[in-house]
């Protein structure tokens, strides 16, 4: 699997015209299949699709590069992307980051072996496993928080699923259509999954590094392709990335 890929979108904008077609910045994601993964037939999902089209819209430019999150973390806050594509907005980052649109909407969920005990049905019960959780995430500081000490993070989903498979972690923590996405990619079978009550919203998030003409211009692009119907439709075509939480 490629960790780093990078995607320029001056192609899919060669039938702009130069004068609406602006020079855009570098934009990063993470593998968050079924909202964006890097597939057999190239990048799939509706995170991804979106912003194809809210680029296209606003006459933009962009790269996305694949990235493991916590450098995409990283990437942003230092200036050195523009934007994050699939990025959880939660109360803690509000005053951090620019909300440019939605790209999907999830719920916690525990992860376990069958037949490891009682499958946990909260988060203190969680104490005391060892816990797997993505570095730098909402999700580990979900878990700081609530007292869980034995957490092992991982860069990505895929890795932590492997730690829960070889008995390394006894549970693993993340937004449910994620976590099953990946492990039906890697031909696993048979987890044990338990819904958390948190439901969050992932969206397109500005770092400092975005221009606020940018903001307000993606901003802008997106709200035209609601009022026409496209992200409408491109929401029937992916009912997977907008689960309810």
């Amino acid at each position: 699997m490629l960790n780093r890929r990078t995607l320029t979108l001056a192609g899919l904008l060669a039938g702009t015209g130069g004068a609406a077609r602006a020079m855009g910045g570098v934009w990063v994601c993470h593998e968050v299949p079924p909202y964006v993964w890097q597939g057999e037939r190239g990048v799939e999902g509706f995170a991804f699709r979106l912003y194809e089209q809210v680029a296209r819209q606003a006459g933009l430019a962009v790269q996305l590069q694949f990235v493991p999150f916590a450098r995409a973390l990283r990437m942003l806050e230092a200036g050195h992307a523009e934007a994050a594509l699939v990025f959880t907005r939660a109360p803690e980052r509000e005053a951090r980051f620019r909300w440019l649109f939605p790209v999907g909407r999830f719920r916690f969920a525990v992860f376990t072996l069958p037949g490891a005990g009682p499958a946990p049905s909260t988060i203190a019960q969680l104490k005391g496993l060892r816990v797997g959780s993505l570095r730098a995430s909402v999700g580990r500081g979900w878990l700081e928080q609530a007292g869980i000490a034995g957490v092992v993070e991982g860069k990505d989903y895929a890795e932590l699923l492997a730690l829960l498979r070889r008995g390394i972690v006894d549970a693993v923590v993340g937004p449910e259509a994620v976590l099953r996405s990946t492990e039906a990619r890697d031909g696993g079978v048979g987890l044990r999954v338990t819904l958390m009550d948190n439901g969050f919203d992932f969206y397109a998030a500005a770092g400092p590094a975005m221009p606020e003409a940018t903001v307000a211009r993606v901003r802008a692009a997106y709200q035209q392709l609601v009022d026409a119907g496209v992200v409408a439709q491109l929401r029937k075509a992916h009912p997977e990335a907008l689960a309810p939480g």
